[in-house]
């Protein structure tokens, strides 16, 4: 079986530990093959107080992408007790990125998640996505990730 952390680390990535919500909600739900994961954050404060277009590079921002899609990611792996062949389909990612009123480069920033799952998920992580620029995030985290994702019968 190949599995999720298998096919990272041939990535040169490693499966981050899943967090602990911050509050009161799921990390994930899972109805019926439907899988919803919470939103999931980059490296908390790595950029608190500044920005993307105020201080914080597109460039940056767009790892941080990468960093939270990661941990959309291991929550997956969880939900899927790590076998990538129970992922039908990624179907869209939502991310929130801190941005100054005027920045529009929203796409190339969320690209840092959308690529990954696509190197990991090859066309079963193809998806739709949203890119929205927020004024802030949790903990000062720079980009936050939650995705939709259609899972085979287990």
């Amino acid at each position: 079986m190949t599995t999720i952390a298998k096919k990272l680390q041939e990535l040169g990535h490693a499966l981050p530990p899943v967090k602990t919500p911050a509050a009161n909600y799921l990390s994930y739900t899972l109805q019926g093959n439907l899988l919803i994961i919470a939103g999931q954050i980059g490296r908390p404060g790595a950029a608190k107080g500044v920005v993307v277009g105020a201080g914080l590079s597109p460039e940056l921002a767009k790892q941080e992408a990468e960093i939270a899609a990661l941990g959309v990611l291991a929550v997956i792996d969880v939900a899927t007790n790590g076998d990538i062949s129970r992922i039908a389909q990624v179907q869209r990612l939502g991310v929130f990125i801190a941005t100054t009123p005027d920045f529009d480069g929203h796409s190339a920033i969320a690209n840092g998640a959308s690529d990954l799952f696509v190197a990991v998920l090859g066309e079963r992580g193809r998806h739709a996505r949203t890119a929205i620029g927020v004024s802030s995030l949790p903990t000062g985290a720079a980009v936050e990730v939650d995705a939709i994702v259609t899972l085979v019968a287990a």
